[in-house]
């Protein structure tokens, strides 16, 4: 098995891997919160779920580090080898673009994990006053990551990523680089939202992206096991 098979076989398994770790991640999250979408406006319901939702958030953030980010950090390493044979420049920038709503995503997330459940167990015991400036720190950190980070940088990123990287697999794979284009079209779409304030049409984008993201992953990696693409060695 030479380097490119191996490396594909690998980026195939965590992309298929990372579907059920992203689903598991939101299945934990939404629990402590009876899954109301009042958490991306109300953060501070999050500080009010006790000890046992904290901890069930602060896995949720982890296993959201491990599904909605991490596990396309080989993908995209392998997806920009494959295409820089044909399209060099654009397949670096998309890339570039890949790797930064990974790390930038990964970053925030894991930020949260660790910040959260130390405020929720200081929520608990404290006074009003109190709960009242826990409160305030909390919404700024998830103001700076939710809404800076994730969904105005790294949903740009994103959106750029998935649209390039559809539009240069949709000559190869048809179905799968339309899917990946939707995707894109849908980080963009939450982008576009958050900067124009517009809470309907960020809620929107980012639904579709929760939902497609994975299972665009999970197909892709099912579909490089089932069919390997051949890629010269030294090409790359």
């Amino acid at each position: 098995m030479t380097d490119s098979q191996s490396f594909q076989r690998f980026a195939a398994i965590v992309a298929i891997v990372g579907f059920f770790t992203a689903m598991t991640s939101n299945v934990l999250q939404g629990i402590p919160v009876h899954f109301s979408l009042d958490i991306t406006t109300n953060p501070s319901l999050f500080l009010s779920v006790g000890p046992a939702g904290a901890s069930l958030i602060r896995w949720g953030l982890i296993l959201d580090m491990l599904g909605y980010y991490l596990p396309f950090l080989p993908l995209s390493l392998f997806l920009g080898y494959w295409f820089k044979t044909r399209n060099p420049l654009w397949s670096r920038f998309f890339t570039v673009c890949g790797l930064g709503y990974i790390f930038i995503g990964a970053v925030g997330a894991v930020t949260i994990a660790v910040v959260q459940p130390h405020l929720a167990n200081a929520y608990a015991e404290a006074s009003i006053d109190q709960r009242t400036m826990l409160e305030i720190i909390f919404e700024s950190i998830w103001t700076i990551i939710y809404r800076g980070l994730w969904n105005i940088l790294g949903e740009l990123l994103a959106g750029i990523w998935f649209l390039g990287v559809g539009f240069l697999l949709q000559t190869e794979r048809r179905a799968l680089g339309i899917t990946g284009m939707i995707v894109g079209a849908s980080a963009l779409l939450d982008f576009l939202g958050n900067i124009l304030n517009v809470e309907n049409l960020a809620l929107l984008g980012l639904s579709i992206f929760l939902l497609l993201a994975p299972v665009w992953a999970l197909w892709i990696g099912i579909d490089m096991l089932r069919k390997p693409v051949i890629v010269a060695e030294g090409m790359g």
